[in-house]
């Protein structure tokens, strides 16, 4: 049964006409295949990115409005990067700006577009340390070795009296990006930009802090005893640093760039000891000489050098 059935097969493939019939059809439905897969391939569209290394905040809303548009987007996977069609990239970019998007993270000056008539001072004066911090943590993200930055004000209640009246503090919290550092400058920098912008905030109440919690910021107390002095801290610093980037880039050879984070902390010990020695040598030859005698005469009471 098996046989009869495979007979007319077997000869319908050993025909040269059949054989030359079935190469054809493959090869018609691999130019279909082909052909199909490039006008699929042709209508998908190319996706960039539009914004990246965004906070939670702002990849939030700026999805609300592309949905409200009905631009096509996708998200990367950690959520902090959103993309469009190619085409439409420099157009959603100028509109999502012209909205006020990103923010950056914080709230700004904006938060008085929405103010009510009946807000107290007290809400007043919170909306506007919030806005400070807002706008002060955009402007410090401009700079191109830092990735996200925060920055916390304290400003003390005011007191009736001069002599009780507390100085404001600040502290910025600073994240740079992968492979860069910040220098002395640029912290010093940061520093009077923070205190400029806040009455009556002195610089060295301004903290300045990495993520991995070291003080980027110079103490002007550094003479206390236990504190480390501005020139040691450099030092530190830039030691540290140096063997960051070395490590950093040994691994990324062997891992692939951006696949391995190194972090140095060199405990280094800045005491002196000062000692003064003078030396005698016993065995050593006399350089010169000089000798003096002096005669005196009872009588005369005058001195003949000899």
């Amino acid at each position: 049964m098996a046989n009869a059935l495979l007979d007319p097969m077997t000869q319908l493939l050993n025909s040269p006409a059949k054989r030359r019939g079935l190469a054809v059809g493959i090869v018609l439905l691999a130019s279909v295949a082909t052909f199909g897969s490039l006008i699929y391939w042709n209508s998908t569209p190319d996706y960039q990115v539009l914004f990246s290394n965004l906070s939670q905040e702002d990849a939030g809303e700026m999805v609300a409005k592309l949905k409200e548009k009905k631009i096509p987007f996708e998200l990367s996977p950690g959520g902090t990067s959103i993309l469009v069609p190619k085409e439409k990239v420099y157009d959603v970019r100028l509109a999502l700006t012209a909205e006020g998007l990103p923010k950056g993270g914080g709230v700004g000056f904006e938060v008085f577009d929405r103010t009510s008539l009946g807000t107290t001072d007290f809400v007043q004066k919170l909306n506007y340390q919030r806005a400070m911090q807002g706008e002060l943590s955009r402007t410090i993200k401009q700079i191109k070795e830092v990735e996200q930055a925060r920055v916390h004000i304290v400003t003390p209640k005011e007191s009736l009296f001069v002599e009780e009246q507390k100085k404001p503090t600040a502290s910025v919290f600073l994240k740079t990006r992968a492979g860069m550092s910040l220098s002395a400058s640029q912290v010093e920098g940061i520093v009077h930009l923070v205190a400029s912008a806040i009455e009556g905030l002195d610089p060295s109440h301004i903290t300045v802090v990495d993520t991995s919690g070291r003080i980027l910021s110079k103490r002007n107390d550094s003479s206390l005893i236990g504190q480390m002095t501005t020139n040691q801290l450099d030092y530190q610093r830039n030691l540290e640093e140096g063997y960051k980037r070395k490590i950093q880039g040994m691994l990324e050879e062997m891992l692939g760039l951006n696949k391995a984070i190194a972090r140095v902390s060199a405990d280094i010990d800045f005491q002196q000891v000062d000692i003064t020695e003078e030396r005698f040598d016993p065995n050593g030859v006399v350089r010169s000489e000089q000798k003096n005698s002096e005669r005196s005469s009872n009588n005369s009471g005058v001195r003949v050098p000899e």
